[in-house]
């Protein structure tokens, strides 16, 4: 290869571009999270990606998302061997399983395991659920969640542009254990019972391992964490937050760089919506992250575009839509959806690239193309996360036109040598 021209990548990653015009790979060396990964991203070993095909449109979203992946390798030096697995209602229809064995397999043996869209399956028994049988199988104790709004896309915000620009958050929650650790199964009468319960209960292993990764996550954004949770009230809250603060100061000993605080749910709830460019890595246990994703997700307006990261104990990440049952997934639908687009699964591509592989430069670029892209199809033509009613005339552009024009952006940026100002990159 040729020298180097060396650019300042973000946390401090040397991102260099070579003038070949390939991009020099960039490793973010913290390795909790990406423990499972035994492919090296080289021609000779290239990272093993399974990839669930899922419902409705999910077939055709995963393409387009496998289609980013190719593009970024003609412009790094990454290399990937993408292996298709069957997921969800047409998996039940073919293989008479929600989730066959064989995927679970090929899941386990991957690097990273990019998910696509999920519908509900009308033929399966009622209590079962591809996505929970999967984290069931594959010990998910952990859900990322990032929310950052886009310029072109803040005037579609029901707050104020001035509040939720520049918003850039993770949303840590762990899944493992609280009220929601495993589905309520079967018929539950509540009418004819005088009372009813519902355990919230943690083990001190579970909030041990949890609080490890939101210290990894802390080390790759601005170093600044917020514990979120109900000490003043739950005796499980206070047991969390000591639990998580005797991880956090054996581990921060001597440590500057990252700040960690509490607060209470309600009164974070409020702060979030007075101000939420306040907050960086915020974690919280099962049901108030189920509660708080969806008031995160409101920031985007009615556009449910975000992704999400299911992290495993082996270390395994399962990266895709942030919605479990995504509109285009139901292909029957006639309603003009503001989930029917690729957006959070080529996001959540993003997101493989950063956390699952470990390969923060790849995911700047990416991040970077993809910005571009949301300007051209707002400035241009309208990408098809808009409702009809509010189209006024203006084309929509198709998932594949969207598609085309951020690869078209990633070979702009290997044209120009374009990297990320650390700033305005991330997920």
């Amino acid at each position: 290869m040729g020298g180097v021209s060396g650019f300042v990548g973000p946390a401090g990653f040397q991102v260099s571009v070579r003038r070949d015009g390939t991009c020099a790979r960039s490793r973010g060396g913290l390795g909790r999270l990406s423990a499972a990964v035994a492919g090296t991203g080289e021609v000779d070993n290239p990272y093993k990606i399974t990839v669930l095909k899922g419902d409705g449109r999910g077939p055709e979203m995963a393409e387009i998302a496998v289609s980013v992946v190719e593009a970024l390798q003609d412009y790094t030096d990454l290399h990937f061997k993408i292996d298709w697995a069957e997921f969800g209602e047409d998996s039940l229809k073919e293989n008479g399983s929600l989730v066959p064995e064989e995927t679970v397999e090929k899941c386990k043996q991957a690097d990273s395991v990019l998910k696509s869209y999920q519908g509900t399956a009308k033929d399966a028994p009622v209590d079962e659920n591809a996505h929970l049988v999967l984290r069931s199988k594959l010990d998910v104790y952990a859900q990322l969640l990032p929310t950052r709004v886009y310029p072109p896309l803040s005037s579609m915000s029901v707050f104020k542009e001035d509040k939720v620009n520049g918003v850039d958050l993770l949303l840590v929650r762990e899944v493992s254990g609280g009220v929601l650790r495993k589905r309520e199964t079967g018929v539950l009468p509540v009418e004819d019972v005088d009372e009813a319960d519902s355990l919230m209960r943690y083990e001190k292993q579970q909030v041990e391992r949890f609080a490890n990764l939101v210290l990894d996550l802390a080390q790759r954004r601005s170093g600044r964490v917020l514990n979120v949770d109900r000490a003043d009230q739950l005796k499980v809250s206070r047991f969390w937050r000591s639990n998580m603060h005797s991880v956090m100061e054996n581990t921060l000993k001597d440590r500057a760089d990252i700040t960690v605080e509490d607060m209470f749910v309600d009164d974070f709830c409020r702060a979030l919506v007075i101000n939420p460019k306040k907050f960086d890595v915020v974690c919280t246990s099962n049901l108030f992250g189920d509660v708080i994703a969806e008031l995160l997700a409101s920031l985007h307006g009615p556009a449910r575009i975000n992704p999400t990261s299911w992290i495993c104990d082996s270390g395994l990440s399962i990266h895709g839509p942030a919605d479990l049952y995504n509109a285009s997934a139901y292909v029957e639908s006639a309603d003009q959806d503001y989930s029917r687009g690729p957006i959070s699964i080529i996001r959540a591509v993003s997101m493989m690239l950063r956390y699952g592989l470990d390969e923060p430069a790849a995911a700047d670029l990416l991040q970077k193309a993809l910005m571009k892209t949301f300007d051209d199809c707002v400035t241009e033509r309208i990408a098809s996360y808009i409702p009809e009613e509010d189209l006024n005339g203006r084309e929509i552009v198709s998932a594949g036109t969207f598609r085309d024009y951020l690869v078209s952006n990633i070979q702009y940026m290997k044209q120009f040598e374009m990297v990320c100002d650390p700033v305005e990159c991330g997920e």
